[in-house]
């Protein structure tokens, strides 16, 4: 039962150093709301606000994981559905022919990076972004494709 719930709590500690990310990015986009503007260039305005609505979206999307994973902590029964579910063998192999998690950290990551890359370039910005997006798009197809297959 302690392996079990090591595993529960490993996935916490990833969920909540994401969400540690994306809340240093939020409240450094937030900060440049008190900058004073030499400009009123609404190419920018429109920059920062859809990096803060990114930053935004994926945080509350690490609070309710990690809600998730909290919930699992407290019932023992679920616990062990969760270890199920986690170590059933189809589920993996589709997994890690899907690209594991290495796929799903290096999207997230990208799109991090995005947020950063939009205050200098937003060039880049858009780059990175579909990048990202790009990556989770090929990740959630390749997990269909072997659900449909295997």
């Amino acid at each position: 039962m302690d392996k079990m719930r090591q595993e529960v709590k490993e996935k916490l500690t990833y969920w909540s150093r994401l969400c540690a990310l994306f809340v240093v990015l939020l409240s450094t986009n937030c900060v440049n709301y008190f900058r004073p503007r030499n400009s009123g260039d609404n190419y920018t305005d429109f920059f920062q606000g859809f990096q803060m609505g990114i930053a935004a979206g994926l945080l509350l999307w690490a609070i309710v994981q990690i809600m998730r994973y909290r919930k699992i902590l407290q019932d023992e029964e679920a616990v062990r559905a969760f270890y199920i579910r986690e170590h059933d063998e189809r589920a993996a192999a589709i997994w890690s022919r899907s690209g594991g998690t290495v796929l799903y950290t290096c999207a997230l990551l990208i799109i991090g990076a995005s947020l950063v890359a939009g205050y200098y370039n937003p060039a880049v910005f858009i780059t990175l972004l579909f990048c990202g997006l790009f990556l989770l798009l090929v990740k959630k197809g390749l997990i269909l494709y072997y659900r449909r297959t295997m």
